[in-house]
């Protein structure tokens, strides 16, 4: 996922100059995941959720191919990168339901803050070395399609692992799932969340780091070019920065064992999250010739952190007060925030270009604690879980 961002955001530049496109690819990969997502979850709870993966992945993996493909022959064009971040977002839509509703089924209910955090570590390892590995092979060969290259062979990896991995018969869809008609099956999910007004509450909380804070990455290389002043080598270690603290903040919460209050870990994560980009956006107030570069890396290691740590913390609540019978279909209601996110990047591209990408920055940072606290104040029990 981190080397085919860093290639769409590169060649998106590249071919357009314009943070608007990056805003607009992002925003239709949002959108695209939030069209599929909802369904993905009633294919979690209905089929096999080993072979959902591996057949997701393996689509995944054609779509990578095609993209180094064009990409290494020099047809690749601006529609191209539109089409496969909708063809990514239908792979995204059905894989992130399926792996995050085997979680619970895998450890006892103590350990799933724990093990929501070793995903999100096993996630972010290749955050850390990745992106800084594609940056400096595009600075060195002027060729973006590095990222869908090392994303082929990533993937290739995934399903070799996937398809050696045993799931319990407990993780396994319930006798007669198939026997209800997928919209029924699809009205079930949206009627349990709709009526348990914590569970709502934890989803519309997430709008905040996971849609309108998480929408930085999509204007990351036009703030690390323009504002930071740094070449793309720079760009690529602004994600290896992000990366590190969210590994970080992972290492912390895995080792800390039993961790009562939940909620007040998401809500904490969640304000520091925006804090950190409103940090960003100030380094944009400093002095010329001051190294902006080494001001915002504080502020982009402690976002890692806090996505890691909200995630984790509003994952495990979730999953946690879902029957397993649902879980595909609830977690599948989290791509609702993809669908926010298309918006919230569209919004950053677009002040982005108008006024500066710190701006931008700040201004996510901004949304991300309005609907934190937002939530928070209108659901005070939150603090308690």
């Amino acid at each position: 996922m981190w080397a085919e961002r860093i290639a769409r955001s590169v060649i998106a530049f590249e071919l357009t100059g314009s943070a608007l496109h990056l805003g607009a690819l992002e925003g239709v990969r949002g959108g695209a995941s939030l069209l599929f997502g909802l369904w993905g979850g009633v294919l979690a709870d209905r089929f096999d959720r080993r072979q959902l993966l591996m057949l997701i992945q393996a689509w995944s993996l054609a779509v990578f191919g095609a993209m180094t493909a064009l990409a290494f022959t020099g047809a690749l064009e601006l529609w191209h990168l539109y089409a496969s971040a909708v063809g990514l977002a239908l792979g995204q839509a059905v894989n992130q339901p399926v792996r995050t509703s085997l979680i619970p089924s895998l450890v006892p209910p103590s350990l799933i803050l724990q093990s929501m955090t070793l995903n999100s570590i096993a996630i972010n390892a290749t955050r850390i070395t990745t992106p800084l590995l594609v940056s400096v092979l595009v600075a060195a060969t002027g060729q973006g399609g590095w990222g869908y290259a090392l994303s082929v062979i990533l993937y290739v990896m995934i399903l070799v692992f996937t398809g050696l991995m045993r799931i319990p018969d407990a993780a396994k869809p319930e006798k007669g799932a198939r026997d209800r008609s997928i919209f029924r099956s699809f009205a079930e999910g949206l009627s349990y969340a709709w009526k348990n007004k914590t569970l709502l509450a934890q989803l519309l909380i997430a709008v905040g780091p996971l849609a309108f804070g998480f929408s930085y990455q999509a204007i990351l290389i036009v703030y690390a070019l323009q504002t930071l002043a740094v070449d793309t080598a720079g760009f690529g270690a602004l994600f290896t920065v992000a990366g590190s603290g969210a590994l970080l903040g992972g290492l912390v919460i895995a080792s800390r064992g039993s961790m009562p209050r939940h909620g007040r870990v998401m809500i904490g994560s969640g304000t520091a999250y925006g804090a950190a980009l409103l940090a960003m956006g100030a380094v944009d107030l400093l002095p010329g010739g001051w190294p902006l570069f080494w001001f915002a890396v504080p502020g982009l290691a402690l976002v890692g952190a806090a996505q890691t740590a909200f995630r984790a913390a509003n994952n495990s609540m979730i999953l946690m007060g879902t029957p397993i019978e649902l879980r595909g279909r609830v977690m599948s209601l989290t791509v609702l925030t993809q669908g926010v996110a298309a918006g919230g990047a569209l919004f950053a591209g677009a002040l982005a270009a108008a006024v500066s990408p710190a701006a931008a920055m700040a201004g996510l940072g901004v949304l991300c604690i309005v609907v934190v606290w937002g939530v928070t104040v209108a659901r005070p029990s939150l603090m308690r879980l």
